[in-house]
C-alpha cells in the first residue's frame, strides 16, 4: 500500500522519479527523498532487525539519530554495510540490503531468540560464557564472532578515492538551521571569516516543519533569504553534506563531507575529511527528540512525533492513516496538525500531564482532535507493525481502559540539546529541570591553552524553547564568538517577528505507566538497536552496577550505532529512579567522537596502497637493488638484509656476509638511522636529562 500523500513534500521534485531496489525487491521514489522515506512511501514498514533478539525493526526517526534503519548499499567493490536509511539520499539505481536477519527479513530464524528473552537478560554472557571452561575455545567464542555486528564487512577493494582538507576560520558555526543561520550571519557582519557546517543537504533544520511564522513569510522564505545574503559574503564558507564529527582541543574540528554519495554516477572524491582549525565555534547543532519508554514501544509503525511531521511536511509521505499520539509536551502538537491536514486520522492524542492550558492544545480541539489528559500507553499490540494501542492512567499499574485501533503510534518525551559536540573537549553540563533535560554550562565550558571559552552553544543546542528566544540566542552568540576574536560588532540587525503560540512545561516520564509491572517493563524498550529495556536498566541497579558508566557497559546501553541520542537520557531517568536519586546526581555518561558514524575511507584519505606507508628510500637503494638485495623494513625506511647469489639461498647469503666482514671488511649505510642535532651552551645538560646516561661527560 503507498504512503505517499498526494500534496506536499517541500523537498521532493514528483516530476522526477527515481528507481531503487531494497532487497531485491524494485521500488520507486522522488528526487529529493531519502531511503527512509521512499521505503515508508512504498509501505515498506519494516526494515531490519534488532541485534540482540531479532525483533523486527521499523523507522522511529527521520534524522541522524535513527537506530534500526540500517542498511548494507551498493554491490560488489561499492558494497557498504551500515548506512543510516533515513541520512541516504536517494538516487537512480540505489540498491539497498536489509541487515541481521537469515535467510529473509519477513522470515528469519534469528527471531526465536525473542522466545528466549527472559533467559537472555543484560548481563546475561558475563554468567552463561563462565562454565566449563574448555567451551570457550571451542564452542562459546566460535559462536559469539558469527553473531557478532550487524551488516556484511566488504572484503573487495574500495574503487572511490577520499581526500584531506585543512581549513582555518574565525568562527565555526555547527548546524544550518535557523540557529546556525543566524549566528553566522551575525559573525559574518563584523568581518571575521565564517564557516557554516550543515550535516543535511537541506538548510532550515527542523523549524521548516514547526508551525512559526518569521516575519511576514513561512520559515522556508526566511531560510532562503538568510541563505542568499551569506552566499553574497566573501568571508563566509557555506558546506551542506557535512557532518562536524568532534572538536579536540584549541578549536580543532573534524568534519565529515560526503561529496558524491548522493549521484548513481560518483566522478571525484566520494568523502572529504576537514581539519579545521576555528577562533571560535559557535555549537548550533539544535535539540533530539526522545521517544517514551512503554511496552511495545519498538514495532514498527511506532515513531518519533517530530520525524512524523518531518515526513509528511518534508517528504509528503503518511506513516500510517490512522495515527494516535502519545506526548509528555506540547510540541507533539504539530504533529498532530501536521497529520491531520495531510488527510490522516488521528483518533486520539494521549497527554501524561493532568492538566495543562496550552493554546496548541485549544487549536487541536478546534479541529475536532480528542485529547485524553494523564493518559498513556500501556501496551502496543501487532506482530510486525502497530494495530493498536491499549490506553492506560499514567500513574497506575497499566490496566487497559479503552482500545484504539491504529496502524502507527507518534511518541514525543521531550527534547535533549545536543550536548555532544559540546562535551567532547570538556564542557560540562548542567540539569535543567523545568526542561527535564542537560544543557551546556555556560559557566563551565571547553576551554583552550589561555583558559578561555572557544566553544558557545546557541538556540535549541543551548536549551533554549521556541523560535523568538533560538533567535534572540543565536544572534547574541554570533557576534559574542566574533567580538571575544577581536572584531568590531556590527549594528544589531532587527530579528524577523515570530508568530508562535505559548507552551507549558513538559513533564518526564521515563517509564510508562509509572507502576508497570515486570511483563510490561520487559517489553519497554530504552535501546532499540541493541534490546535494553527499562526491566535490564532495573537489574543492574540491583546487581551493583549503579554507576552510570558501569549500567551503561553492563547492559549496552547507549553502545549501538546511534550512540545512544535516542536512549542516553531515558536510561538514566529510569537509573536514577531505580536508586532513589535525582538524575544530576546518577550523571552522564561520557561523550566521544565522532558524533556519528563515518566511513574508514575518509580517516584514510589518500593513505591507501602504496601511499599507505610510503617507502623512504636511501641514496644506496639503487646500487643495492641492482646487485638483487632482499630488504627488511627498518622503521619508514628499507635496508638490505642480504645479497643471495645466483642458487644461493638468503640464509646462506647471511652466513657467508657475516664471515667476510669477521675475516676482512664490510660497509654499512646508516643514514637511514637519523640524526638530531642540539647546539647551544646548554647543549649538554638537556642531553643529560634525556638520556638515561650521562652525555655531558662523553
Amino acid at each position: 500500500m503507498s504512503h505517499r500523500l498526494s500534496e506536499g513534500g517541500a523537498l521532493i521534485d514528483r516530476d522526477r522519479p527515481v528507481r531503487f531496489s531494497f532487497n531485491g525487491r524494485q521500488m520507486q521514489g522522488f528526487e529529493g527523498d531519502t531511503l527512509a522515506s521512499a521505503l515508508l512511501a512504498n509501505g515498506q514498514m519494516l526494515v531490519g532487525r534488532s541485534f540482540k533478539y531479532h525483533r523486527p525493526r521499523g523507522l522511529i526517526a527521520s534524522g541522524i539519530e535513527e537506530p534500526n534503519g540500517l542498511m548494507t548499499l551498493g554491490t560488489g567493490t561499492r558494497s557498504e554495510p551500515n548506512r543510516v536509511a533515513t541520512t541516504t539520499e536517494l538516487f537512480e539505481g540505489l540498491v539497498a540490503r536489509s541487515q541481521n536477519h537469515w535467510p529473509s527479513l519477513e522470515h528469519d530464524f534469528g527471531a526465536a531468540a525473542s522466545l528466549a528473552a527472559r533467559f537472555l537478560p543484560a548481563g546475561f554472557y558475563y554468567k552463561t560464557f563462565i562454565h566449563p571452561r574448555p567451551a570457550w575455545k571451542h564452542l562459546f567464542e566460535p559462536v559469539i564472532r558469527r553473531s557478532a555486528g550487524l551488516g556484511p564487512a566488504p572484503v573487495a577493494a574500495d574503487p572511490d578515492t577520499y581526500e584531506h582538507f585543512y581549513h582555518f576560520t574565525d568562527v565555526l558555526v555547527v548546524g544550518g538551521g535557523i540557529a546556525g543561520l543566524t549566528a553566522a550571519r551575525a559573525a559574518a557582519e563584523t568581518g571575521a571569516r565564517v564557516t557554516l557546517l550543515e550535516q543535511a543537504p537541506h538548510w532550515g533544520g527542523r523549524a521548516l516543519t514547526d508551525l512559526a511564522v518569521l516575519g511576514n513569510g513561512s520559515v522556508s522564505d526566511w531560510v532562503r533569504a538568510e541563505l542568499a545574503a551569506l552566499q553574497a559574503m566573501a568571508n563566509v564558507t557555506l558546506r551542506n553534506r557535512t557532518m562536524a564529527a568532534g572538536v579536540y582541543d584549541h578549536g580543532y574540528v573534524l568534519a565529515h563531507e560526503r561529496i558524491t554519495d548522493h549521484r548513481p554516477d560518483p566522478c571525484g572524491p566520494r568523502h572529504r575529511l576537514w581539519r579545521i582549525r576555528a577562533g571560535r565555534i559557535v555549537l548550533a547543532a539544535g535539540a533530539l527528540e526522545r521517544p517514551l519508554a512503554f511496552a511495545g514501544n519498538d514495532l514498527p509503525g511506532v515513531m518519533l512525533a517530530s520525524a512524523m511531521r518531518d515526513y509528511v511536511g518534508l517528504w509528503g509521505v503518511a506513516p500510517g492513516r490512522r495515527v494516535a499520539l502519545v506526548t509528555n509536551n506540547d510540541d507533539a502538537y504539530r504533529s498532530a496538525l501536521a497529520l491531520r491536514r495531510a488527510g490522516c486520522e488521528v483518533p486520539v492524542i494521549l497527554d501524561v500531564r493532568p492538566a495543562i492550558a496550552a493554546p496548541l492544545l485549544e487549536e487541536a480541539r478546534a479541529h475536532d482532535l480528542r485529547v485524553a489528559l494523564g493518559r498513556g500507553v500501556a501496551r502496543v499490540r501487532g506482530s510486525d507493525r502497530v494495530e493498536s494501542i491499549e490506553i492506560c492512567a499514567v500513574q497506575g499499574e497499566g490496566m487497559a481502559v479503552e482500545t484504539v485501533v491504529c496502524d502507527a503510534l507518534a511518541m514525543s518525551g521531550g527534547w535533549s540539546p545536543a550536548v555532544h559536540l559540546w562535551s567532547h573537549c570538556g564542557g560540562r553540563l548542567v540539569w535543567d529541570e523545568a526542561r527535564a533535560c542537560f544543557r551546556p554550562d555556560p559557566d563551565r565550558p571547553p576551554t583552550g591553552a589561555d583558559g578561555a571559552g572557544f566553544v558557545i552553544a546557541a538556540g535549541s543546542a543551548n536549551g533554549e524553547p521556541g523560535t523568538a528566544a533560538v533567535l534572540r540566542d543565536a544572534a547574541s552568540a554570533g557576534r559574542r564568538a566574533a567580538a571575544e576574536l577581536g572584531f568590531t560588532p556590527a549594528a544589531e540587525r532587527p530579528l524577523p517577528a515570530v508568530e508562535e503560540p505559548g507552551e507549558s512545561a513538559p513533564e518526564p516520564v521515563w517509564i510508562m505507566p509509572a507502576a508497570a509491572p515486570p511483563k510490561l517493563r520487559e517489553k519497554a524498550f530504552l535501546d532499540f538497536q541493541n534490546d535494553v529495556k527499562v526491566s535490564d536498566i532495573q537489574l543492574a541497579a540491583r546487581e551493583g552496577y549503579a554507576n552510570v558508566e558501569h549500567a551503561k557497559r553492563y547492559t549496552t546501553l547507549g553502545m549501538a550505532t546511534d550512540q545512544g541520542k535516542l536512549s542516553n537520557i531515558n536510561g538514566l531517568g529510569v537509573l536514577a529512579d531505580a536508586r532513589g536519586l535525582p538524575i544530576p546526581q546518577v550523571g552522564t555518561t561520557t561523550f566521544r567522537p565522532p558524533y556519528a558514524n563515518y566511513s574508514f575511507g575518509a580517516i584514510a584519505g589518500a593513505a591507501r596502497g602504496p601511499l599507505f606507508k610510503p617507502i623512504r628510500r636511501a641514496v644506496t637503494d639503487g646500487w643495492a637493488e641492482a646487485r638483487g638485495a632482499v630488504f627488511e623494513p627498518v622503521g619508514d625506511w628499507r635496508r638490505a638484509f642480504a645479497y643471495p647469489r645466483p642458487g644461493e639461498s638468503v640464509e646462506a647469503a647471511v652466513q657467508r656476509e657475516a664471515r667476510l666482514v669477521r675475516s676482512g671488511v664490510g660497509l654499512l649505510d646508516a643514514s637511514t638511522l637519523g640524526k638530531i642535532l642540539v647546539r647551544g651552551p646548554d647543549a649538554a645538560t638537556l642531553l643529560d636529562r634525556i638520556y638515561t646516561n650521562m652525555m655531558s661527560s662523553l
